[in-house]
């Protein structure tokens, strides 16, 4: 098969994985709707690591990494947009302005934690600059990681990336940078 086939393959592919995208979020809008309804946590990091386990099941072994990244990052933009349908009644975003802003999150974090790749693509799909980002250690010896954030905070998607990081790691607090 030539390059031009090859390329009409993956169009004709991802045109179809466009359809079941918008109805995996469609199902995300209802989930977060029953959660608000319930008062459910959005994270649940062990229901997501069944999922993980299940769909890589069977997968040829060279394609497995992928296929977790994959999936991982479905998940985070499901949780990202979950969170946007929160962010409005969230307690913890009260630091947040409606404008334009620096602010800093720390939070607990090991070396290779996954934490930080989700709260680096929550950050990047909302459209928040990541102006720095220093993992260090405590006086009791556990790592924390501090982000300093710049970007409008009045759109649901902005505030939605730094609830999922105060939601999904722990020891998270914001503050307004100084």
């Amino acid at each position: 098969m030539g390059l031009d086939k090859i390329r009409q393959e993956i169009d004709r592919t991802d045109a179809q994985l466009k359809g079941l995208f918008l109805e995996r979020m469609d199902l995300s809008r209802q989930v977060a709707e029953e959660k608000i309804r319930t008062g459910g946590a959005v994270y649940a990091p062990e229901r997501e690591q069944n999922i993980l386990a299940r769909r890589t099941e069977g997968m040829p072994e060279e394609y497995q990494p992928e296929c977790r990244a994959f999936f991982q990052h479905i998940m985070g933009i499901s949780r990202t947009y979950q969170y946007s349908r929160l962010a409005d009644q969230a307690e913890a975003l009260q630091e947040l302005s409606d404008k334009a802003e620096e602010v800093v999150v720390t939070f607990g974090c090991e070396p290779g934690y996954p934490g930080i790749s989700a709260s680096l693509d929550a950050l990047s799909l909302a459209g928040i600059k990541t102006e720095e980002i220093h993992l260090q250690k405590d006086e009791n010896g556990e790592y924390f990681c501090q982000m300093y954030l710049n970007g409008d905070f009045s759109q649901n998607i902005s505030r939605a990336a730094v609830l999922q990081i105060l939601e999904e790691n722990k020891n998270a607090r914001l503050e307004k940078a100084r």
